[in-house]
């Protein structure tokens, strides 16, 4: 009787209810598994879904406890329904690479009210999100937010909507938690630059979470530059004094970083009026190896502007494509910079000449070049829209818009007289190692025109010469898009017809082969009866 019951039970493992319900036994288990166990395999080129070198130092070199938590209502609505269990993967690999330091938890969201009280204490707000129940549009409530703690600090990510930037947040306020003096960034005013006020608002929110930021007038405070990481110089429109250009020339011998945004050119397209500022500091410039040329720069890969062109009785608006506004694609793909910028856009360019510079000390890195068809304007300038620029004025190629220079600088005042109203007894001939980055415009981090590239690239630089440059491998990840190659018309027919019939030949062809195997079963079974 034994012998049938286990013969009963090897016949019903051997046949076909038993192999699926092992099938289904093992798809279970490898599930559970999966769900308590952390592994990842990222197949994508720039593994954008792993966190970076930068994320995986931060956690693994914790100090001192540091805690996520987490609160996420039960049950979110589509599409937002698998967002908590993407922040959980993210923050399991954070976890993953730290040390002992590093934990999270979900808060629990089974007493609601309990639930947004302590979520609200920390600055998580419920928010609306619509949702589909019994085939009716209804409204929920709900909560989805981050709050890190470190030491007596907190940090808040009030709202997680996506998790396509969650790991820049997440690092950046581990940063700045973590580092209780961020670096300071310094933005000169007082010679029409830019104002930080009111034209850099944008690209303060972009910066401030991982430095400070402050504007600077060295007119009034000569020490103003004692305690910054880098100084910007957004677009002065008037040339700077000789005293303030000593304290920014000594700020670069000590071996500290400054960004250049000059802006030449005082354009308008409505009245398509264009003059050159009268804000010439290249005599100034060529001590540190570059000259911002007077000229203004038009190339065929440009934006568009809008047009109001009369028809009829009437006005109609149409776009046209404006060679002032330059959409710059030709990339230093070698630069952590640039290499995964697609575009940024100037507005109304100079170029750039680093032909000044020491080749024994100063290294030149070319950024960013006009596309092959281009040109440059000098002396008389004409903006206007119409008629277009001929096309036999496309004559220049791949020109110079934005340069780094790398090294030990000379003084520009070796040559030159001390400035009498400033103590130069600790003044300096020949430099530590220092970084200059220049660019011919000032106007594409302007609120007006600053874009999600414009911002990247100015951040980028940022980072860079403050030497935060793990924030650009993260931040980079998520602008990166992968466009589709250009290929032949027969190509196009050949991939078509590939899609259309290799689905169906495959299908008759696994058929055939099933059939065949299945033929050949019968075959030999006959042969034993």
């Amino acid at each position: 009787m034994t012998n049938i019951n286990k013969n009963r039970v090897k016949d019903f493992a051997q046949g076909k209810p038993g192999r699926i319900i092992l099938i289904i036994a093992i798809v279970v288990v490898l599930n559970l598994i999966a769900v308590h166990l952390f592994t990842r395999v990222d197949i994508t080129r720039d593994k954008r879904y792993s966190i970076s070198g930068y994320s995986k130092n931060l956690v693994k070199n914790l100090d001192d406890k540091f805690t996520i938590k987490a609160f996420f209502t039960n049950n979110i609505p589509y599409p937002y329904n698998t967002l908590a269990r993407d922040v959980r993967d993210k923050l399991e690999e954070y976890k993953a690479f730290s040390n002992r330091y590093f934990q999270f938890e979900f808060v629990s969201a089974g007493d609601k009210t309990k639930f947004v009280q302590d979520a609200r204490s920390f600055g998580i707000p419920e928010v609306q999100v619509n949702a589909i129940e019994k085939d009716e549009m209804v409204v929920k409530r709900v909560v989805m937010g981050l709050v890190l703690l470190y030491e007596d600090r907190t940090e808040v990510i009030p709202v997680v909507q996506s998790t396509e930037n969650l790991e820049y947040e997440i690092s950046s306020k581990i940063n700045k938690l973590i580092h209780k003096e961020l670096p300071i960034i310094g933005f000169l005013q007082g010679h029409g630059e830019l104002s930080f006020e009111n034209e850099l608002r944008n690209i303060q929110k972009q910066l401030q979470e991982n430095y400070q930021l402050k504007p600077i007038n060295l007119d009034e405070d000569e020490y103003a530059l004692n305690d910054l990481s880098v100084l910007v110089v957004p677009g002065p429109k008037e040339v700077i004094a000789d005293g303030e250009k000593y304290l920014i020339d000594q700020f670069i011998m000590q071996g500290n970083h400054v960004i250049f945004l000059i802006d030449n050119i005082n354009a308008d397209p409505n009245t398509s009026k264009a003059e050159f500022y009268n804000n010439d500091m290249n005599e100034w410039f060529k001590g540190y190896g570059f000259n911002v040329e007077r000229n203004l720069v038009f190339d065929s890969r440009a934006a568009n502007i809008q047009v109001r062109q009369q028809f009829g009785r009437g006005y109609q608006i149409s776009f046209m494509k404006y060679p002032f506004l330059i959409n710059v694609e030709n990339f230093n793909k070698n630069n952590m910079i640039v290499k995964d910028l697609n575009a940024i856009t100037l507005i109304f360019a100079s170029s750039i000449n680093t032909s000044f510079a020491e080749e024994d000390s100063i290294e030149v890195i070319s950024l960013a070049k006009s596309s092959k068809r281009a040109g440059i304007q000098k002396g008389r300038l004409n903006i206007a829209i119409q008629p277009p620029i001929p096309q036999s004025q496309y004559n220049k190629q791949d020109i110079p818009l934005a340069s780094l220079l790398l090294g030990k600088f000379r003084s520009y005042f070796r040559n030159q007289e001390l400035p009498d109203t400033l103590d130069t007894s600790l003044y300096l001939e020949k430099g530590l190692d220092s970084r200059i980055l220049v660019v011919g415009d000032a106007d594409f981090i302007r609120d007006d025109y600053l874009n999600k590239t414009n911002a990247l690239f100015f951040t980028n630089s940022i980072d860079w010469l403050a030497q935060e440059s793990g924030l650009i491998e993260i931040r980079s990840k998520n602008i990166i898009t992968r466009e589709l190659k250009e290929i032949s018309g027969g190509a196009k027919n050949t991939v078509k017809w590939i899609a259309v019939l290799l689905p169906s030949i495959l299908v008759v062809l696994i058929g055939f082969v099933a059939w065949r195997i299945k033929k050949i079963r019968y075959a030999r079974i006959g042969r034993y009866f």
